[in-house]
């Protein structure tokens, strides 16, 4: 019996082969064939901050995270640097955050020019994949070439 085809499979290889190219830290170009100017993307890991560390933004949703304050136990926030370059055509990453065992997800927080955005309700889950993209404006509003941010996780305890 051949093997049916489905919007919903092919969408789900996309997505799947995307992450795996991604999410181990990487390079993607986005580059259409009229175009000659890549854009590139680097996703790698970035250093996790546990209890007693200083909050580095505040957690929406999450009391206890709260930028400049200590980190209270229970909590840990996972994450990944993200950088651009811009090119002709803006692109961004596909990223999967798993929280450690007895954890879940609580909220997420940027530093610098990092972007995201969530497809499903992530909270009180361990697991979510989310989209990311640089913030391609300084604080000014102005558009600039290079950008360089973090996006974490608020990993909390069930």
């Amino acid at each position: 019996m051949p093997l049916r085809r489905t919007h919903k499979t092919t969408t789900f290889a996309a997505a799947a082969l995307a992450v795996a190219a991604l999410g181990a830290g990487g390079t993607a170009l986005a580059q259409s064939a009229d175009q000659s100017t890549p854009t590139t993307i680097q996703v790698s890991p970035a250093p996790s901050i546990g209890p007693g560390a200083t909050a580095p933004f505040d957690a929406p949703g999450v009391k206890a995270i709260r930028r400049g304050k200590p980190i209270p136990a229970g909590y840990v926030l996972i994450g990944y640097r993200i950088q651009a370059h811009r090119g002709t055509k803006m692109a961004g990453a596909a990223l999967r955050f798993l929280c450690p065992d007895g954890k879940q997800l609580a909220s997420f927080g940027t530093i610098g020019n990092a972007g995201f955005s969530a497809d499903r309700n992530y909270t009180h889950h361990r697991l979510t994949f989310v989209t990311s993209w640089p913030n391609m404006r300084d604080r000014a509003g102005n558009p600039i070439n290079d950008a360089d941010g973090k996006l974490y996780a608020v990993c909390g305890s069930k």
